[in-house]
């Protein structure tokens, strides 16, 4: 995956998320399925992962770099449920998303294409930075894609 996709995703990720802001609040708290994550849940989830990697991971990779395991899932997907919920509005929340992936942009936009090899850890687990993208891409359209079908079904 080259920093152009990358960026192309971001790009379009904030523009989906402008998009966001015509859910009403109901749509935005209501739960997707019983028992899961409402949408604003899930665009916390994924904010707050972008900035964990910005924080904790982006800055210090390098060749051969091992670094701490990513924290806990739950407590970690948790605490993102609950900024949602509790202490953001929605429109807050996905400026933030917004401002978050130019921040995720402006960090491709250093990197050379010898630099997305660069191989590291995080705990036990192996990347190369392209790999890493990769994931959290990956990652981003799976919720994409289930919201993508919660928002159509609330308009049928």
């Amino acid at each position: 995956m080259k920093n152009e996709q990358i960026i192309d995703h971001y790009e379009s990720f904030k523009t989906w998320l402008e998009e966001l802001k015509l859910l009403s609040e109901y749509e935005w708290f209501k739960p997707m399925e019983e028992d899961k994550w409402s949408i604003a849940a899930n665009v916390s989830h994924i904010i707050k992962w972008d900035q964990y990697s910005l924080q904790e991971i982006l800055p210090h990779v390098a060749e051969g770099t091992e670094l701490s395991p990513f924290p806990d899932f739950q407590k970690f997907n948790g605490e993102a449920e609950e900024y949602a919920h509790r202490v953001v509005n929605k429109e807050d929340l996905i400026q933030e998303g917004i401002k978050t992936r130019d921040r995720m942009i402006t960090y491709v936009k250093s990197l050379s294409e010898d630099d997305f090899e660069q191989s590291f850890k995080v705990g036990d687990q192996s990347f190369t930075l392209e790999e890493f993208f990769e994931d959290f891409i990956g990652h981003d359209k799976h919720h994409q894609e289930q919201i993508e079908e919660v928002v159509s079904a609330e308009k049928v």
